[in-house]
Order: C-alpha cells, then structure tokens, then sequence
C-alpha cells in the first residue's frame, strides 16, 4: 500500500461548469466529487493527511450552489437537492469533527500526558484483552522452562473508529501488537508513530471501499508470526 502525501484535492478544488456537460451529467459529476471529499476528511480525521480540505469543501459549495441557476424540470430539481442534502450532512458532521479535533488539541500538555499514562499503565495492567505485562508472562515462564513448542494461537480483537482519530484506542491495539510479538519472540517492533500511520492507510483505504463508521482488527499470533487482520463494521 502507498503511503499517503500531500493530495491535491478533487476536481472540486478548483470547480467549473463543464459545458459539455448536461445538468444531469454535471450533478452527477458533483456527487461523484462529494464522495472523493468526504474520502480527503477521513483521511485527515485518521491522521494520515496533515491538513483539512477546507478550500475544496468551500469550492464545492459554491459549485452546487451555481448548477441551482440552471435547474428548470422537477427531475433535475429533485436530484439537486439530494445531493444538496448529502453534501449539508457531510458539511455539518465535518464540522462538528473538526471542532471536536480542535478542543482536544488544545487541551493542557499535562493534561494529554496524564491520558497517554492512564492508558498505558491499563493497558500494562493486563485486562480483558491480556495486553501488557499480564500478556507476556506466559512467553516468559516458557522460555525459563526452555520449551521450544510454538504458543497456540491467540486473537485480541480492537474496534478503531473509521472517522476520527482514536488515541488510546489506537495505544492498546499497539500495546497488544507488541505483547503479541514479545509471546512468540519477535524482537522486530515498530515505533507507535509508524504502526499507527500504518493502521491509518489500512483504514482509509478500507473506507474508501466500504462506507463504514468502524474497522474491527484482530491480532493473530500462529506458527511465532504476528499478523493483524482488518473487517470494516456498519
């Protein structure tokens, strides 16, 4: 999968009525542009992306705005304002989106380090999900016995949101990756920064096939390999 850069934006970006185009064609064109933004959002939301697509969003705007001078039968009439209506939804969600991304940078630095430490000494406590050290003690006690057998295989499953960026979620998927590698002996770990740019493009590009709100990843640990498998949740 290619990493994801700086994107120019949608054809929106930069919108002109194609007169080449009928007004059918021409808002079905601009449903088409509304779905490629909404994709841009997701991917900012999930961190992968460094800014919001505001100048295409606004660009748009206008455009929808514009084609509404041409409309004339109830057809097309009816069709605007559908996609008039899908593109407010969006607009009001991302909105609401960036607000919410908004507040929670400004909150207190020390205020964000007590979270990230909240979060870690959970996830280093054990849990439902056998994370941390209460995960590791199994893979410690076998290899002070010396056995060479491979651990069964195990499976944690982490539910990671597919619109916004989750920290402490994302922090316990890591931590039960790296428990998972540590069981079967794999000194071969990422940074947090690259694993979770990684589950960021495995979730846009899974987003940008399937509409959905959550991605379901599980760990899988058979044969001393670790492997994560991703199911995209309505």
């Amino acid at each position: 999968m290619c990493p994801v850069g700086d994107y120019p934006g949608p054809r929106s970006a930069r919108p002109d009525r194609d007169d080449t185009l009928t007004l059918d064609e021409e808002l079905r064109r601009i449903d088409l542009e509304i779905t490629k933004l909404k994709i841009q959002f997701d991917l900012y939301f999930n961190g992968s992306i460094p800014k919001p697509p505001l100048d295409q969003r606004d660009a748009l705007d206008k455009l929808i705005k514009k084609t509404q001078l041409s409309v004339k039968s109830s057809g097309e009439r009816f069709l605007h304002n559908a996609i008039l209506n899908k593109f407010n939804a969006y607009s009001e969600l991302w909105s609401k989106n960036l607000r919410i991304k908004e507040e929670g940078a400004h909150l207190h630095p020390l205020a964000r380090r007590a979270a990230r430490q909240s979060a870690s000494a959970a996830a280093a406590g054990g849990g439902s999900n056998g994370s941390g050290a209460a995960a590791r003690a199994p893979a410690d006690a076998a290899r002070r016995q010396g056995a060479g057998k491979s651990p069964p295989p195990v499976s944690d499953s982490w539910r990671i949101s597919a619109t916004r960026r989750d920290e402490p979620a994302l922090r316990k998927l890591y931590d039960s990756f790296i428990a998972a590698k540590d069981q079967v002996g794999d000194a071969k770990k990422p940074s947090f920064a690259a694993f979770a740019s990684e589950i960021a493009r495995h979730t846009a590009a899974i987003k940008g096939k399937i509409d959905c709100d959550t991605i379901d990843f599980k760990i899988y640990s058979k044969d001393n390999k670790v492997s994560i498998k991703a199911k995209p949740l309505k």
